[in-house]
């Protein structure tokens, strides 16, 4: 006979993934696709985290830093982008190479 199953982790996953977010961001600054690969997950699951967890750390006294996405054919910056997702095409020259956006935890609101 086989062994019985382990009982399902009691911590819902979505902490447990925002958790090993925060503790990646704390290491240094990296991108959705850095983060989506050193923790297992899909890259488009990462900016609804990197949003929450944004809020959280907020509430913390603490901030998400985002360094903007950047056009690596004309050098146009996205600063004023609110999505955390990288862009997929710039708006300036149409050229579809960009550079992800980079986050990091910053300590205080300043």
């Amino acid at each position: 006979m086989s062994d019985p199953k382990p009982p399902p982790s009691s911590a819902p996953r979505s902490e447990t993934v925002r958790h090993a977010l925060l503790e990646e961001l704390r290491r240094g600054a990296a991108t959705a696709w850095e983060l989506s690969t050193r923790l297992g997950m899909r890259e488009r699951d990462v900016a609804p985290h990197l949003e929450h967890l944004a809020r959280s750390l907020r509430a913390r006294g603490e901030r998400l830093s985002v360094a903007p996405a950047r056009c690596l054919r004309c050098g146009y910056a996205f600063d004023e982008r609110r999505s955390l997702a990288k862009p997929s095409r710039c708006p300036a020259c149409r050229g579809e190479r960009i550079e992800a956006p980079r986050f990091r935890v910053d300590a205080g609101e300043g």
